[in-house]
């Protein structure tokens, strides 16, 4: 006899943590699967190099699914302000939560340390969560999907999410293509100590060497996030060498840098999945879109997704399945503009950075001239705040 569930979510990362835990505090019975082991507490003393901003209207979402007040505010870090340089010092925008009458701009977590505070609040849930759960095979009908894992269960479920990754097995089962571009750049993340306090304030420089942002962590430290053509030559370099790298690159306005967690190298890809829905699935986070992560923004569109699949699931009425196909195509309809627009965003803004051509060059750093003392800048922090 085969199990049934209302909702079931496929990938344990936050995004599909989250779905999981949203779902269950609708009174939706969920079941969440990853084939990876459960995930352990990362070290009280050591620094997750995965880091996330995270937008003042997802920490309150958070806040609100028990979740944000799990995490040590130790490990906690607000950003008060942004600063962006061009091709020199003085093409410079800044944003300051002040300006919008605004507390912060946004919080800076480690992924460890926001993951299990997940873990913790489904644990409490009594969520059925399974890792080291392998799924052989997916198949959509008009009545559900139905999943058969790899030693022999089946599940057959009103609404699968697919939250995956953007290498989606649930995306390929279900036939939906994807539209994907490769960087030439690669990401390049690690942590380091700083001499001098950071403010609370993120830094990030757009130039032709890449986009480097240094984000500020408790206490003297940052994590850095450099996407660079060069990224694998600066992970062969030795610890004191990518410091003073790293330092250089960043005007050394924080002082000497020191390395506290190893370097490691990831690839930057923009991709678009051809549909979000099918019947009984809907794809979230990283399986619907990935964007460059120059904005810091990718989570907190996975959790944008997550909120509006919850809020189209509440247009069901009695007769309505979760996995109805209009219910669906709502959610679909209200993500479209969010991921569109974040997407052009991202990608014009690495493509306008990475050219050479002098004429971009003056127009490139006219506008951030012009965007930092024009009205345009107040609706652009609104914006990223959500």
């Amino acid at each position: 006899m085969n199990k049934h569930a209302e909702l079931v979510v496929i990938g344990g990362g936050l995004v599909g943590l989250v779905t999981a835990l949203a779902a269950t505090s609708q009174g939706v019975h969920a079941i969440l699967l990853d084939r990876a082991a459960r995930p352990k507490a990362g070290p009280a003393e050591g620094w997750d190099s995965r880091i996330y901003a995270i937008t003042p209207g997802n920490a309150e979402w958070l806040d609100k699914l028990g979740v944000w007040s799990r995490i040590p505010s130790s490990r906690i870090c607000p950003i008060d302000r942004m600063a962006v340089w061009g091709d020199s010092a003085e093409d410079q925008l800044q944003f300051n939560a002040e300006d919008i009458s605004a507390a912060q701009l946004g919080f800076i977590v480690e992924n460890a340390a926001l993951q299990q505070a997940l873990l913790e609040a489904l644990d409490d849930a009594a969520v059925d969560m399974r890792f080291e759960a392998t799924c052989a095979n997916v198949r959509l009908s008009d009545e559900a999907a139905t999943l058969t894992l790899e030693n022999g269960e089946k599940i057959n479920a009103d609404l699968l999410v697919a939250a995956d990754g953007g290498a989606s097995w649930v995306r390929q089962q279900a036939g939906i293509g994807s539209e994907k571009y490769v960087y030439a750049q690669q990401g390049l993340v690690a942590n380091f100590e700083t001499t001098l306090p950071h403010g609370n304030i993120a830094r990030q420089w757009l130039n032709k060497d890449g986009i480097l942002a240094w984000l500020p962590l408790p206490g003297n430290r940052i994590s850095i996030v450099w996407s660079t053509e060069g990224a694998k030559e600066l992970l062969a370099l030795d610890a004191a060498d990518l410091a003073a790298r790293v330092a250089e690159a960043g005007q050394h306005v924080l002082g000497t840098l020191r390395l506290i967690t190893p370097a490691a190298v990831f690839p930057l890809v923009k991709q678009a999945a051809h549909a979000l829905v099918a019947p009984h699935l809907a794809l979230v986070g990283d399986a619907a879109h990935q964007v460059h992560p120059l904005a810091g923004q990718g989570v907190n569109l996975g959790f944008r997704d997550v909120i509006s699949l919850m809020q189209s699931l509440t247009r069901r009425h009695a007769l309505q399945g979760w996995g109805d196909i209009h219910l669906l195509r709502h959610y679909e309809r209200s993500r479209k503009t969010d991921m569109v627009s974040l997407q052009g965003l991202t990608h014009g803004l690495q493509l306008l950075f990475a050219s050479e051509h002098p004429l971009l060059k003056r127009l490139r750093n006219q506008g951030m001239r012009l965007v930092d003392s024009s009205t345009l800048k107040k609706p652009l922090i609104q914006h990223a705040i959500i």
